[in-house]
């Protein structure tokens, strides 16, 4: 047994790490290693978190899927009024609702699009309590929500039911989009980020793939094996076969997030951002 493990996953080939800020040649994670005086950036996302894992207070599942022996992220000491931007995707992964909708709507292929709608209206408005509590301990900072692209693409080359994918993808940008006017028609300092149209051509079944498909597991740090307590991850089984699939399955490639980088940074670069 190890002492540390990449339980979350944390890559250096994350989106965050490759953005590159307005005015700057050199990413942002290659910056923060260099040791430059002119950022600092800091890096607690977690595979597998939903809002409750990034609110402040314990966290109900402290040590499971999506925070395992951490604390939440609001309280993990990254905020500060010194903060001048913080980044974060959420949403998807409450309730289960990200891991239900792709086994059922593509690994069986059989799903109600109904089933999931309720589930991202209470996300959204869970993600609006989780960005307050972000501006409240980083004052400074400009928010930034970035959404979530479609799966797969629109040649269809599996049986499932790609079109709900696609919808639900759809539903939870419009949700969140109107979320974030909301606060910032309350004075947040907050903008939101739509990767759907960069990775249109690039999802599951497009001749180039930004995506994962189904990635067998365990590959790496985070995943689980068949037969882990079923409270600890989600299992999404690979068809045939009695294994759970790698946390990896449905999430960016290196290309993806290359993509999402510069989502982010033309974001910014919308909204003025200048790094204060």
């Amino acid at each position: 047994m190890r002492a540390t493990w990449n339980a979350c996953r944390r890559s250096p080939d994350s989106w965050g790490r490759k953005l590159l800020l307005p005015g700057y040649t050199t990413p942002l994670g290659s910056r923060s290693d260099s040791h430059t005086t002119s950022v600092d950036f800091q890096n607690v996302t977690c595979s597998g978190a939903t809002t409750s894992q990034l609110r402040t207070g314990d966290p109900n599942s402290w040590g499971w899927m999506g925070n395992y022996h951490e604390k939440t992220q609001i309280d993990s000491g990254v905020l500060s009024s010194d903060t001048t931007l913080v980044m974060l995707t959420i949403g998807g992964n409450d309730g289960g609702n990200f891991t239900n909708a792709v086994k059922n709507c593509y690994v069986i292929g059989v799903c109600d699009r109904n089933d999931y709608t309720g589930k991202i209206d209470q996300a959204v408005a869970d993600t609006g309590t989780v960005i307050d509590e972000i501006a409240n301990a980083a004052p400074n900072a400009q928010i930034v929500l970035m959404g979530y692209p479609h799966i797969v693409g629109e040649s269809q080359c599996w049986a499932g039911d790609f079109d709900t994918l696609n919808y639900l993808a759809d539903y939870m940008r419009d949700k969140q989009k109107a979320k974030v006017d909301e606060l910032k028609r309350s004075g947040t300092k907050v903008a939101f980020a739509d990767p759907i149209p960069a990775f249109k051509g690039h999802g599951l079944c497009d001749s180039d793939e930004w995506i994962n498909g189904v990635v067998a597991g365990p590959n790496g740090d985070g995943d689980f094996h068949d037969g882990d307590p079923a409270n600890q991850a989600a299992c999404i089984p690979k068809p045939g076969q009695n294994i759970c699939l790698s946390l990896e399955s449905f999430h960016p490639k290196n290309a993806g997030t290359t993509g999402y980088a510069q989502v982010m940074g033309q974001a910014l670069a919308d909204i003025g951002y200048k790094g204060s």
